[in-house]
C-alpha cells in the first residue's frame, strides 16, 4: 500500500510545488535511495522482467527503489519532474506472465522525460507496447496490481491511472492525493479512445450512462481491506489545512508520520506498520520533492519508516553513484 500527493503553492509568493509519497512495502525488503546521472549508451534497456527499446540519452534520476526492481516507487530527475505510483485493483490485472511493473513505467518516464505532460505521454506510450504486469513482491510472488500516478513538474500536475493497457488522465489545479484505489470517476480530462468500447462489449457500461473509470474497471475488496478511502481522505483534510504563506518541507513530514488514532493502529495510517495477515505492508521510506522554476528539485528522505527517522536532505548537486 502508498500513498502520493501533491500540492501546488500557486497563491503564495514563493509559487513553489510540493510533492510527497510513503512507500509501503512488505517491511524486510530493502529500499535504495540512489542516484544515476545522466547517461548516452545502449537503446535497450534490462528492467524488472522485460528488455526494452529506448532512447541512447536519459536524463538523471533520484529514486526510491525496492533493492530487486530496476523501476522506482518514487523519483525526480534533474528537468524537475517527479513521479509517484500506487497500487490500484482492477478487472483487468494480468495475473500470469510479466510484463512493465509500474515501478519500471515510472523510471522509465523519469529517464526520458522534460515535463510532467511528456511523462504522462511516455507512460501511455510504454504502456500500450508493452503491457503492465508481473510478481510485484519482495516475498509475496503472488503479489499482482495495477497502476495510479500522480506526476508533477513546477508548471503542471496529472493524475494518470491506468487498467490494464487503458487508461484516464487528468490535470492538478492545486492539490491532489492518491492511494491504492482508481480515484477518477468521470472527471477525468482524457481518457484511452479504446476503453469505453471495450467496457461496453464486456457487458460493464450500458453505453447511456456517463462513462464512470473507477466504476468500470475497479474491484472493490482490496480498497476495501487496505483503507485506500480513508488514507486518501485523511491526507486531501490535511494539505487543506496548511497554511500557504508558511509552507516547508517541515509541514510535510507530520502528513507523512500520521497514525488514525496517534499510533500505529490499522491499514488507515499513512505511516503504515505491519501487523499479521491483514497488515502486511510497513512504510519503508518516505520523500519530500520541492519543485521550483529554472531549478534542481530539492528532496527529503526519511531513509526508513517516517515516524522514527528524522528526514534529511539529498542534494542532487552532489550525490553520485
Amino acid at each position: 500500500m502508498c500513498d502520493t500527493f501533491v500540492y501546488r503553492d500557486n497563491n503564495h509568493k514563493s509559487n513553489s510545488v510540493w510533492f510527497c509519497k510513503n512507500s509501503d512495502r512488505e517491511p524486510d525488503e530493502p529500499q535504495l535511495v540512489e542516484y544515476h546521472p545522466a547517461y548516452t549508451g545502449q537503446n535497450q534497456q534490462a528492467t524488472t522482467y522485460l528488455n526494452i527499446d529506448v532512447p541512447n540519452q536519459r536524463s538523471a534520476v533520484l529514486l526510491s527503489r525496492p533493492s530487486w526492481i530496476w523501476g522506482a516507487e518514487i523519483g525526480v530527475n534533474e528537468h524537475g519532474v517527479a513521479i509517484g505510483n500506487e497500487a490500484v485493483y482492477t478487472r483487468l490485472i494480468q495475473k500470469t506472465g510479466t510484463a512493465l511493473l509500474g515501478m519500471d513505467l515510472l523510471r522509465i518516464a523519469l529517464e526520458q522525460a522534460q515535463t510532467a505532460e511528456s511523462a504522462c505521454n511516455i507512460i501511455i506510450q510504454y504502456l500500450q507496447k508493452y503491457g503492465q504486469g508481473g510478481p510485484a513482491g519482495y516475498r509475496d510472488k503472488k503479489f499482482r496490481y495495477d497502476n495510479s500516478f500522480m506526476v508533477s513538474d513546477h508548471d503542471e500536475s496529472f493524475i494518470l491511472e491506468t487498467a490494464g493497457k487503458f487508461w484516464a488522465k487528468k490535470r492538478v489545479s492545486t492539490m491532489a492525493a492518491i492511494s491504492n484505489d482508481l480515484s477518477l470517476t468521470t472527471d477525468y480530462d482524457e481518457i484511452s479512445p479504446a476503453a469505453k468500447s471495450f467496457a461496453l462489449h464486456k457487458g460493464w457500461w450500458n453505453g447511456k450512462d456517463e462513462f464512470d473509470f473507477r466504476a468500470v474497471f475497479r474491484t472493490r475488496f482490496m480498497p476495501w481491506a487496505a483503507r485506500s478511502k480513508q488514507r486518501r481522505e485523511c491526507n486531501l483534510r490535511n494539505l487543506q489545512q496548511l497554511s500557504p504563506a508558511a509552507v516547508d518541507e517541515q509541514s510535510f513530514i507530520p502528513l507523512l508520520r500520521a497514525h488514525k488514532r496517534n499510533k500505529p493502529s490499522s491499514n488507515a495510517d499513512v505511516c503504515m506498520h505491519a501487523k499479521g495477515l491483514l497488515r502486511p505492508s510497513a512504510t519503508t521510506n518516505s520523500m519530500i520533492a520541492k519543485l521550483t522554476t529554472n531549478a534542481m528539485p530539492q528532496v527529503w528522505s526519511s531513509f526508513g519508516q517516517p515516524c522514527q527517522n528524522e528526514f534529511k536532505p539529498v542534494d542532487l548537486t552532489a550525490v553520485s553513484i
